[in-house]
């Protein structure tokens, strides 16, 4: 929640003083107006007109300055896939990602509060919600024509709901001063069934007994027009298969296991400036620490995967054997398990990975890599190699109904597929493996997939989630 209030300052300090602006010249014209009409001024009127100009002022300004980076996804692009965003961020389940929504969907709130106050047409619903829709409309229309970000349906859909929100709220208000509390009580439904679904959303996330995969499919893509040939033995598969517990960290663990490392590796983390400082930023579920010379880490809570760097990249690179490099990592405090394999990369960079292997109820699973310099000292390390406990045994899909769900684009990267199969519609799309893997989730529980190798693709593999 620190973090969600802290963007929210940051945003509203960037705009706080163009919506001042617009404030005072919308007053002073609304003033002007009454004036020149020789009417008395209705000093509520002139406010609720100031309070119009400088959200639009706000909202405008905010609008353009998402565009240019803060929260952007590309420029001229489209989304008409309803409730995309709303599907990510429960995929995700991140704060920085539920702002998407909830962000456009409060920032039209006071449209729809303002407008019934100024105009008595707009006290008529079907009035604020067009206004709702047709500003939004232009706004995405600019998005899109301009290059500007991405028109999206779903923020027509928030930004709909965030007037008729705003509105209804309003409304109540009126309705009880003119003493209609049926009225009030009609206009009260939206605001609370709202409030209801995202609460209930929340309240099911918290409690379901694992969390989500942050990748997963958040629509089903389109590959109608793709020839699929499948070039693969699909696996022999139970109906059941275990869940494994790593246990995600929170902010104070998290804290915890950085400061440890950094103190073994001789780091000073309680110097400040200027002799010598530790500095620790927290960004949603992930939190960073550095020392700005030759220390910096970046962990991640829900996996506990960390990313370290010496600040030593320009190093000439070296190469150890296994048991040397184990040798070196403890110095790290990591202990590398037996069930791996270890390879050379090049560039220093050597790798340990697990292929998701399951010896009793312990799963081993991940990748470690660290890069060595000439010296044979560890200057970079990417862990993401786990060893958990089994937590449950779930049903699973069988691999034939996780090869249909592939075709039917309910998949990882489904929007890049969607793309290449289409680039790809002569070769067609085949398909040239099929493991049961296993891949970290929101709440740091390693859950079953069925990963697919697909030719030419140009990563790895995709993947279908394999819980019932």
């Amino acid at each position: 929640m620190h973090d969600f209030i802290q963007l929210i300052l940051y945003l509203l300090k960037g705009v706080v003083g163009t919506a001042v602006l617009a404030a005072v010249l919308g007053g002073a014209a609304a003033a002007l107006c009454y004036k020149l009409r020789k009417r008395p001024i209705s000093w509520g009127k002139v406010v609720a007109f100031a309070l119009l100009c400088a959200w639009l002022a706000a909202m405008l300004s905010l609008t353009l300055r998402r565009m240019a980076g803060i929260g952007g996804i590309g420029g001229g692009g489209y989304n008409l896939h309803l409730f995309r965003a709303f599907r990510e961020a429960w995929n995700e389940f991140s704060l920085q990602i539920w702002l998407n929504p909830l962000l456009n969907t409060a920032m039209f709130m006071p449209l729809g509060a303002l407008l019934p106050l100024l105009w008595r047409p707009f006290r008529r619903w079907y009035a604020a919600l067009a206004a709702g829709l047709g500003l939004s409309l232009a706004v995405e229309a600019v998005q899109y024509v301009g290059a500007l970000g991405l028109a999206d349906v779903d923020d027509l859909f928030c930004n709909a709901l965030g007037t008729m929100v705003g509105w209804c709220l309003c409304m109540i208000v009126l309705y009880l001063m003119d003493k209609k509390p049926a009225l009030a009580g009609a206009c009260a439904a939206l605001p609370v069934l709202a409030a209801a679904v995202l609460g209930g959303t929340f309240a099911a996330y918290y409690l379901q007994p694992y969390g989500n995969l942050a990748d997963g499919p958040a629509y089903d893509a389109n590959l109608s027009g793709a020839a699929w040939t499948l070039d693969c033995e699909l696996p022999q598969a139970g109906e059941t298969a275990g869940v494994y517990r790593l246990g995600a960290y929170d902010r104070a663990a998290g804290d915890a296991f950085a400061y440890e490392f950094a103190q073994r590796l001789g780091v000073d983390t309680e110097s400040r400036p200027p002799e010598y400082y530790f500095d620790v930023n927290y960004y949603d579920g992930t939190s960073m620490y550095s020392n700005h010379a030759d220390f910096f880490l970046e962990v991640e809570l829900a996996d506990r995967s960390f990313r370290y760097s010496g600040y030593r990249h320009n190093e000439p690179c070296g190469e150890l054997s296994e048991a040397a490099l184990r040798e070196e990592l403890t110095a790290f405090g990591i202990a590398v398990p037996d069930l791996v394999t270890f390879g050379y990369e090049g560039d220093g960079w050597h790798k340990f990975e697990a292929a998701g292997d399951v010896k009793g109820n312990t799963l081993t699973t991940g990748t470690l890599r660290c890069r060595v310099n000439d010296a044979g000292e560890i200057t970079e390390i990417e862990n993401s190699l786990a060893v958990c406990e089994r937590a449950g045994e779930e049903a699973v899909l069988s691999p034939e109904e996780a090869y249909r769900r592939l075709q039917k684009g309910r998949c990882s990267n489904n929007e890049y597929l969607e793309y290449w199969a289409k680039e790809h519609a002569q070769s067609g799309v085949r398909v040239t493996s099929c493991v049961l893997e296993y891949r970290a989730d929101t709440k740091g529980f390693y859950q079953p997939v069925y990963a697919f190798g697909i030719k030419d693709l140009g990563f790895d593999s995709v993947y279908v989630p394999a819980l019932k």
